[in-house]
C-alpha cells in the first residue's frame, strides 16, 4: 500500500468515527449531488456546447464521446486504464496557476478524498492527485484524478475566483468521467450565465501543446496555419466566446493529437441560430417538397456557418447556395451545397433539412463509431454534413455523406456542382483514362472516385468540349475537416 493510499484510508477512518454535525443533512446532500452531478451538470454542458459544436478530439468530456456522461459504470468507480500515456497524464505534476501553492494542493486532494461522495466517487478509486488548479479569468478551477492501481476517472469543477477547497468540491462540474491522454474540459462557472465558455486541455508532462487560431486559405484550396507554442507548458487553457482554431500536441518528436479545438464527436447542432417560426405555419406539419430543400439550405448556412467559426476560418467570404436539390442517385433526401461565392474556400453539403446534423470525417473504415450504445437510434432524423474546400469558382466536388451506425461516413461518391449553364456531363479524369461519368440533372452530377485516389473531375458540354477542370486531392485515410487532418495518435 502507498503512502497516499495509506492517508486516504486514514483519513476514511477517522471521518467514520467522527460524528457529523448533521447526518441527515449530509445524506440528503450526498444524494442531490450524486444526481446533480450525473445531470444538471451534463445538461448544462450540453447545452453551451450544442449551441456551436460538440467536443474536441481526445475529450476528457469524453474521449470517446460525451457518452460517458450518461453511462456511469457502477458510481464512481472509474474506467480500466491500460494506456500508458493517461497514466503519464496522471503521474504528471499539477499544472496551473496555483500548482505552485503546495498547501492549497495538499488541501484540494484531502477535501476531495474526504469529501468523495459531495464528488461523486466512490472508495474504489482510494488515490486522489489535483491535476489542475487555477485561478484565471475570474474563476477557480479544478481537475482531480481519482485511481487505483488499475482504474481511473476524472472529476472537474469550476468556482468563483478564491474558492476554497470545499466550496470546489460542492461546485457544479463533472464526475466519474473517462481519462484520455489529451484532457479536454469545457464548462462555465456555476450560477453566472454571462461567464463565458471556457476551454482547457491538458497533455502529459514532456508533451508541448501548440494553437493556431485561424487559416488561410490559398488559392489552390488548401489551408495554411501559423502554430504557435501555449505559453504555459503542457496545457492550454482558453476563456471567451468565440473559441475558435485547431490545438496540436507534441510528445517525444510526434504530432500525437491535433484537431479544432471545440469540436471532435462529430455532431453539430445550429438550433440557436434558426430562424425564427413562421407562426402560419402549421407545428408539426410535414415538409412540402420545396420547403424541405429550402430548409435544407437554411440548415446548411448554419451548419456551415458553425464549423467555419470552430475552426477558424469564420474570416473567409460569407457563404452562397452553390447548389440545392436532391442528390442524384440518393434517397430523394433534400440538400444543400454552401461555400464562399468566390468559389475558393470552405464549403458545407448537408444531406437533410435537420438542423441536427452528423459531421462525416473519414471513410466507413475509419470512421470513429458510436461508443455511447444508446443514442444511434435517436438521430436517426439527424441531416447528415461533409465538407471540402473550393479552389473554383466554376465547378466544386465534395464527398457524398452517408449513415454507418450512429455516425456519418464519406463514400466514394462525389457530388460535382458545375456553374456553367451548359454543363451536360462531369468525368472524373485519372492517369490518363476515364474513370467515372455520369449526365448533370437539376445542376449536379454524382460520380465514383475512391477515397484519396487523386484525379481531375472535369465539366462538359453536350459536345464534349471541357467548361471546367478542378483537381481533387485528399489524404486516403483517417479524419479530416476541410481538408485538415485530424490526429488521434496514442
Amino acid at each position: 500500500m502507498s503512502v497516499d493510499e495509506l492517508r486516504a484510508g486514514l483519513a476514511r477512518v477517522a471521518a467514520s468515527v467522527v460524528p457529523d454535525d448533521d447526518p441527515y443533512g449530509r445524506l440528503m446532500r450526498h444524494a442531490r449531488r450524486r444526481r446533480r452531478h450525473r445531470w444538471s451538470g451534463a445538461v448544462a454542458l450540453l447545452a453551451g456546447l450544442l449551441a456551436t459544436v460538440i467536443f474536441a478530439p481526445a475529450l476528457g468530456v469524453g474521449a470517446g464521446g460525451l457518452g460517458d456522461l450518461f453511462r456511469d459504470p457502477e458510481p464512481g468507480s472509474g474506467y480500466p486504464v491500460t494506456d500508458d500515456w493517461v497514466w503519464r497524464l496522471i503521474d504528471s505534476p499539477t499544472r496551473g496557476s496555483l500548482a505552485a501553492d503546495g498547501r492549497l494542493v495538499e488541501e484540494l486532494t484531502r477535501v476531495f478524498d474526504r469529501d468523495r461522495d459531495e464528488a461523486g466517487m466512490d472508495s474504489a478509486l482510494p488515490t486522489v492527485k489535483v491535476l489542475f488548479a487555477d485561478d484565471s479569468f475570474g474563476a477557480r478551477r479544478v481537475v482531480v484524478a481519482y485511481h487505483s492501481d488499475t482504474s481511473a476517472a476524472l472529476v472537474a469543477t469550476t468556482g468563483a475566483a478564491g474558492s476554497t477547497p470545499r466550496d470546489l468540491v460542492r461546485a457544479g462540474g463533472i464526475s466519474n468521467v473517462r481519462i484520455s491522454p489529451f484532457t479536454v474540459i469545457d464548462g462555465v462557472v456555476e450560477g453566472k450565465r454571462d461567464t463565458p465558455r471556457w476551454l482547457l486541455g491538458l497533455a502529459p508532462a514532456g508533451c508541448a501543446v501548440s494553437s493556431a487560431g485561424s487559416a488561410t486559405v490559398t488559392p489552390d484550396g488548401t489551408l495554411r496555419r501559423a502554430w504557435r507554442p501555449t505559453p504555459t507548458p503542457g496545457y492550454l487553457l482558453l476563456d471567451g466566446q468565440p473559441i475558435r482554431g485547431w490545438w496540436r500536441v507534441e510528445c517525444d518528436g510526434r504530432i500525437r493529437d491535433q484537431g479544432p479545438m471545440g469540436f471532435g464527436t462529430g455532431e453539430i447542432s445550429g438550433r440557436d441560430s434558426a430562424p425564427a417560426p413562421d407562426p402560419s405555419a402549421g407545428a408539426g406539419e410535414p415538409l412540402t417538397v420545396g420547403g424541405e430543400i429550402r430548409q435544407a439550405e437554411e440548415t446548411a448556412m448554419s451548419s456551415y456557418a458553425l464549423l467555419v467559426e470552430t475552426t477558424g476560418l469564420a474570416g473567409d467570404p460569407g457563404p452562397v447556395r452553390r447548389w440545392s436539390g436532391r442528390v442524384p442517385g440518393g434517397d430523394g433526401t433534400g440538400a444543400a451545397l454552401v461555400g464562399p461565392a468566390s468559389g475558393t474556400g470552405p464549403a458545407v453539403l448537408q444531406v437533410g433539412a435537420s438542423y441536427d446534423a452528423l459531421v462525416a470525417l473519414a471513410a466507413p473504415d475509419d470512421a470513429r463509431p458510436d461508443d455511447t450504445e444508446t443514442r444511434a437510434a435517436s438521430r436517426t432524423d439527424w441531416a447528415l454534413v461533409s465538407t471540402v474546400v473550393g479552389s473554383s469558382p466554376d465547378l466544386i466536388a465534395v464527398r457524398v455523406p452517408t449513415r454507418v451506425g450512429g455516425h456519418a461516413a464519406l463514400t466514394d461518391q462525389l457530388l460535382v456542382v458545375p456553374e456553367e449553364e451548359g454543363a451536360a456531363r462531369v468525368e472524373v479524369v485519372g492517369s490518363g483514362t476515364v474513370r467515372s461519368s455520369a449526365p448533370v440533372t437539376n445542376g449536379a452530377a454524382v460520380v465514383t472516385l475512391p477515397l484519396g485516389e487523386p484525379a481531375d473531375v472535369r465539366a462538359l458540354d453536350a459536345a464534349g468540349q471541357v467548361l471546367a477542370s478542378i483537381p481533387v486531392r485528399e489524404p486516403d485515410r483517417g479524419e479530416r475537416l476541410f481538408g485538415e487532418g485530424l490526429v488521434s495518435d496514442w
